[in-house]
């Protein structure tokens, strides 16, 4: 004989017309089926809420058990427990133990996701294992007692063991496998299950099976290689069992594949091709219709915690908070700093802040407190000073966007999440703030969709294994966390990392959103070298690692301006010599004082060791740009900056990368050198530039171009003149007279 199934569901109820074919006999059998949804969970946490969203995604309700009250159960990631959820069930589905048409569907609160409706549940139930009243997901681990396995019957293909996870069933049958014994809150409750399933008198009576090949449910654990994320014809994700060739409609992270589940959860019921996030537009839906409303959000009280450590740019990074768009008065400001390097600027930083948040704590280069021990301070602060969020941030992030922070907030509040931040990363680089995934060693391993994240191809909120700073951490979670310590909870991890752990084994979700270009993260790798190296101003070495920062700090505020004008408007005092404003009056003090204070000036006298052949025509004081270890960068700058200008005013002559073997900075003093005589440079082109000011700093200087008898007055600090070399511009220095003059010259292309 064989066997037809043919289901009606109808909207409030399930009809079923089964049509039995046995040799020549037909059989009609119509029946109502209630469908009962359950879970049971005592702390209403991120696990327990995405559950439940992913739920209302498809369409239905889930009856939440135990919600609030004590766990007694153990720590089950660590030990045996969970009797406790036993007791609970059969507490609750007392009600329902003589519907004998009844379908209970149980599963896992914080470690399950559903990837489709109810009715596609019943549907497969009711086809594939109509011969069953109990139904258990099977993994292919035997567990907690190995030696149990040899006692579970063979299965003909998949997973041969149960897990207690995910299981469903008619409710009397339910009810009695869940009062078959006294079980107490410590008890194992997947061995409680696995006994009464290894029982053969037991299984057969309450007509128990395994899904073995995940028509419905996918326990991970161990068979995450065997699992895939699949995308439609119209770019909807599923998830995808390539041995069985099914789409489990519940996915359980049990074990150690609670980070993979994560992944997928982002996807299933929450992103698409087409539509990309689903809670993204459903946040700027909600924030329209109350600015249509004309209603504002109100923004909570924070603790801003600063972490300053071997970074440059520091000062820029604070000036980017003081710009963020959230009121001071809101704001409690925590500030760390351990580097010495940075004492002056974090302390000028803070004091510019004083009377404009609520309160300030600051802890610049104290030697007797650490990092870790430091951000546990800040924890404790923002406890003791009733802050709704604490965003804990490190000295390398630059928050760009003056709503950043703002926008920060109102996402975590609509999204409920305990951690968020937002994805930044190094400039043109792969490296963020934020890992996809983690290798077996628990360091970096790159996630399919990490650059699509990272380039913004994917845009959406992110449940990830890791995420250094800023976190924006909610109050309530941080009263829960704060006494375990989570910085110090792996010493012999950083303590992002070990944070990052913390949160992990404990069920914190550490989410990262990409909506927003919110910033970028400040390179520091060379700049904790580059300390080591003595120097007054190390971020005038960090022109190829932190190139946007250095032009905002050492570039002519104009430059850019003249370089996209007319080339008309390039100003010319003299015949086929430009003047324009090139360097910013920062970097030409912060230059003089870097030359100064290495202090090795020539002595203006023809002989010159550092020239090759060891003779110099035309002397001065100088020190040249190879002997403070600036050559690189110099040549650079005047390539990317230099070289546009030159291409500008000069058509026609091209020439890249530029070359140049004579790059220096000149001193002039009445008592030393005062004036220099006419000659030729050594160059196609050259560029003179003043790096301190006439009648303030000096009186006199000054070139004269003695073929033109043209004079220029000595510059505007920063500006430089650029002319042809040794053809057409003979010159001459004229005379300081009183003070010391600053130039900075290089012959390009000789």
């Amino acid at each position: 004989g064989w066997q037809l199934l043919v289901a009606f569901p109808s909207r409030n109820s399930r009809m079923r017309l089964l049509l039995l074919l046995l040799g020549s006999t037909l059989l009609f059998l119509a029946h109502t089926t209630e469908v009962v949804v359950v879970t049971v969970a005592t702390e209403n946490n991120e696990g327990l809420r995405r559950y439940l969203r992913s739920a209302q995604r498809f369409g239905f309700d889930v009856q939440v058990y135990g919600l609030d009250e004590e766990w007694k159960g153990g720590d089950t990631r660590i030990e045996q427990g969970g009797g406790q959820k036993i007791r609970i069930l059969r507490r609750e589905l007392e009600k329902y133990k003589d519907k004998k048409d009844t379908i209970i569907i149980f599963t896992d609160a914080y470690d399950v996701t559903w990837t489709n409706g109810v009715e596609e549940v019943i549907d497969r139930f009711t086809f594939h294992y109509s011969h069953l009243r109990i139904l258990f997901g099977a993994e292919p681990f035997c567990w907690p007692k190995k030696e149990l396995a040899i006692e579970y019957p063979l299965v003909e293909f998949g997973k041969r063991y149960l897990n207690s996870g995910l299981f469903m069933g008619y409710a009397p049958e339910i009810y009695r496998m869940l009062s078959l014994k006294e079980v107490q809150d410590k008890d194992d409750d997947q061995l409680y299950f696995t006994m009464i399933y290894l029982d053969e008198q037991l299984r057969k009576e309450l007509k128990m099976g395994l899904d073995s090949i995940s028509r419905i449910f996918q326990n991970l654990n161990g068979v995450q290689e065997e699992v895939k994320l699949e995308f439609n014809d119209e770019g909807i994700p599923s998830v995808f069992n390539t041995p069985y060739n099914s789409h489990p409609a519940l996915v359980h992270g049990n074990g150690d594949s609670k980070l993979y589940l994560n992944y997928l959860s982002n996807y299933v019921g929450e992103w698409s091709v087409e539509k990309g996030c689903v809670r993204c537009e459903e946040r700027k839906k909600m924030e329209s219709e109350e600015e249509n409303a004309e209603e504002s959000i109100v923004l909570p009280t924070i603790s801003l915690a600063v972490f300053v450590s071997s970074t440059p740019f520091v000062e820029e990074v604070l000036n980017a908070l003081s710009a963020q768009d959230y009121p001071k008065s809101k704001i409690h400001l925590f500030i760390y700093n351990s580097q010495p390097f940075h004492l002056e600027t974090v302390s000028k930083w803070a004091e510019s802040g004083k009377g404009e948040f609520i309160s300030r704590t600051i802890i610049n280069v104290d030697m007797e407190t650490g990092e870790r021990e430091a951000r546990q301070k800040a924890l404790e602060s923002m406890e003791s000073r009733g802050s709704e969020y604490i965003l804990m941030m490190n000295g390398d992030v630059y928050l760009q966007r003056e709503e950043a922070l703002r926008d920060l907030v109102k996402k975590s509040l609509f999204y409920d999440t305990d951690i968020i931040s937002p994805v930044l990363n190094q400039p043109g680089k792969l490296f963020s703030n934020f890992w996809g995934a983690i290798a077996e060693n628990g360091y970096y391993a790159r996630s399919e969709d990490y650059v699509d994240i990272l380039n913004g191809v994917r845009v959406g909120v992110w449940n990830v294994p890791f995420v250094s700073s800023p976190l924006l951490i909610k109050g309530d979670l941080v009263k829960k966390i704060s006494s375990s310590r989570p910085f110090h909870y792996n010493m012999d991890l950083d303590p992002d990392m070990s944070f990052a752990l913390y949160a992990r084994h404990k069920g914190h979700f550490l989410h990262v959103t990409n909506e927003d270009s919110d910033g970028f993260l400040v390179v520091s790798e060379e700049f904790v070298e580059d300390l080591q190296k003595g120097r007054l101003h190390t971020e005038m070495w960090q022109i190829f690692a932190n190139r946007w920062l250095w032009e905002q700090r050492y570039l002519h505020a104009d430059y850019v301006k003249i370089l996209n004008g007319p080339v008309e408007e390039v100003p010319q005092p003299c015949p086929d010599v430009y003047d324009y404003a090139l360097l910013s009056p920062r970097f030409c003090a912060e230059l003089i004082e870097e030359m100064e204070h290495f202090g090795e000036w020539s002595d203006g006298s023809n002989s010159d060791k550092r020239l090759a052949g060891g003779y110099e025509n035309v002397p001065t004081r100088d020190i040249h740009m190879n002997q403070v270890g600036f050559e690189r960068e110099w040549l650079f700058f005047i390539d990317e900056y230099v070289r546009p200008m030159q291409e500008k005013v000069f058509i026609g002559y091209f020439k890249k990368p530029i070359d140049s073997h004579m790059m220096f900075v000149v001193r002039y003093k009445p008592e030393e050198q005062a004036s220099l005589r006419p000659h030729h440079d050594a160059s196609t082109f050259s560029i003179d530039i003043a790096l301190n000011q006439r009648g303030v700093d000096f009186e006199g200087g000054g070139v004269r171009y003695v073929r033109y008898n043209c004079t220029v007055p000595a510059d505007e600090v920063g500006h430089t003149m650029m002319f042809p070399g040794r053809l057409t511009h003979l010159h001459e220095g004229l005379p300081t007279t009183m003070g010391t003059r600053y130039i900075l010259v290089s012959f390009i292309n000789p």
